[in-house]
């Protein structure tokens, strides 16, 4: 015979209220010491989605950034360039410019020596000019030219006068027969040399010049 379970059959009302399991300790989802859940939860994709969108973001933001301070950096280069190119520029006219001022300079220095060698040329000839006026070698020219025209009469008048009393001296001398030996015709033959020209006083190389021409102009 099978056994039924009577309580089975029971009205419902009639079963009594169920009563709550204590906690144990092994229920961590009952554990009060555990914090209650809050917000939304993110699994590991998640995350790893949100770590590349901001590392993405760093490197756009580091790339903005550097293209920015090249700007910076470009338009610094730039204008110190543009300086530098100018500084260069200023120099390298500065430095044409003076050579420019070197080279008139230089014009000038050679045009002038052609001016001074010129007129030393027509002083030397307008005295020239002047000694055979008077009567004297024109060879004494060039001691006392000069491209100034009042030194050169200043000069031109002196040296006729001591040329005149030379040869003054020299004639009174002949003709009162008082001629020393150094004065005599001994002295003006052939032989001479330009060494005995040159210790020659002026009033003896003038009587030279007069009694033979021709040996002076070999011995000056």
């Amino acid at each position: 015979m099978m056994k039924t379970n009577l309580q089975f059959f029971a009205d419902p009302s009639n079963d009594p209220e169920p009563t709550d399991p204590k906690p144990t300790s092994s229920d961590p989802a009952q554990d009060p010491k555990d914090p209650k859940p809050s917000g939304k939860t993110y699994t590991q994709d998640d995350i790893g989605k949100m770590m590349a969108a901001k590392a993405k973001e760093v490197e756009s933001n580091l790339k903005d950034d550097f293209e920015k301070t090249l700007r910076q950096k470009e338009q610094e280069w730039l204008e110190k360039g543009e300086k530098r190119a100018g500084m260069n520029a200023s120099e390298k006219a500065q430095a044409d410019l003076e050579e420019q001022r070197q080279a008139l300079k230089e014009q000038q220095d050679r045009l002038q020596e052609k001016l001074d060698e010129a007129n030393r040329k027509d002083a030397l000839a307008a005295t020239k000019t002047a000694l055979t006026d008077k009567h004297i070698p024109a060879e004494f020219a060039e001691f006392i030219s000069d491209v100034k025209e009042d030194v050169r009469n200043n000069n031109l008048d002196k040296f006729t006068n001591l040329f005149n009393k030379a040869v003054q001296e020299a004639v009174e001398k002949k003709v009162t027969g008082n001629q020393s030996p150094q004065n005599g015709g001994q002295q003006f033959n052939a032989s001479m040399t330009r060494e005995d020209f040159a210790q020659m006083s002026l009033e003896e190389q003038t009587n030279l010049y007069r009694q033979n021409p021709d040996l002076y102009n070999k011995l000056k």
